[in-house]
């Protein structure tokens, strides 16, 4: 592309295919050799494994300059756009297609959930709210973590302490082992969990069945035993004159 835009001053039009899963890398290499225009297509769509997708890439030119892209695109009308295909043809939009995908701005272990919360930047490369679309932290999960839980509760206008977020959060990623659960029953969970802090007469936190209720008391047992050989080791090794961190990298290094 170097080579011809060094003999030529004419606009250079480009079409990749996605064979390889490449078309978006080298759609953009091309626009940094010198091409002018991209053939696109609405999610990708074209022979084989398409084309270069118009959401891709958008979302890579953004990352090199929002300001340009923002300015230039109406970037919210992508969402738009290819629910509209995919009617009118008939296919899904996959869940990890860039941008619009189910999956693309859905946090859903413990560690994303919490960076994510503190500071979305280190988690995404790409603002949400650029393209129109929202930040989802899925909690209702075996993975969730308690950062999650503890903003989801605030969220509810709960107030609990830090250990008692710790102890729902436990009974939520336990009952997420036994069956499926929605956000619906999340929050049933922490407020039913929260009720009976100040109650005499206790509110079970979902309706189970009595096989349900002995897969629920195994598994928070079992995840309580964990969370506790956790909170020992911590406790030892705050402790510990050589904590076990610094000890492992030695014996590492060694």
């Amino acid at each position: 592309m170097r080579t011809l835009r060094g003999v030529v001053g004419c606009d250079i039009e480009t079409h990749f295919h996605n064979d390889t899963g490449c078309a978006i890398a080298n759609a953009y290499c091309a626009l940094e050799a010198g091409a002018t225009h991209i053939d696109t297509s609405v999610i990708g769509i074209g022979e084989r494994n398409g084309i270069t997708p118009l959401g891709g890439l958008m979302a890579r030119m953004i990352v090199a300059d929002r300001d340009y892209v923002k300015g230039k695109y109406k970037l919210e009308k992508i969402k738009e756009i290819e629910d509209l295909v995919a009617e009118a043809v008939e296919v899904n939009i996959p869940f990890n297609n860039p941008i619009t995908g189910f999956c693309a701005f859905t946090h859903k272990a413990g560690i994303h959930a919490k960076a994510i919360l503190n500071n979305p930047s280190t988690y995404e490369i790409i603002t949400p709210s650029d393209f129109g679309m929202s930040r989802y932290v899925h909690f209702a999960s075996r993975l969730t973590g308690w950062n999650a839980i503890k903003s989801r509760a605030e969220q509810l206008g709960f107030d609990m302490t830090d250990a008692q977020i710790k102890s729902v959060t436990v009974k939520i990623k336990a009952l997420a082992d036994v069956r499926p659960l929605a956000i619906d029953d999340a929050d049933s969970i922490i407020r039913n969990f929260h009720f009976n802090l100040s109650s005499d007469k206790a509110r079970p936190l979902l309706e189970l069945t009595n096989a349900e209720q002995k897969a629920f008391a195994a598994k928070e047992k079992e995840l309580n035993s964990v969370a506790e050989k956790r909170e020992l080791d911590d406790e030892a090794d705050a402790e510990a004159e050589q904590p076990a961190a610094k000890k492992s990298r030695e014996a590492t290094a060694a």
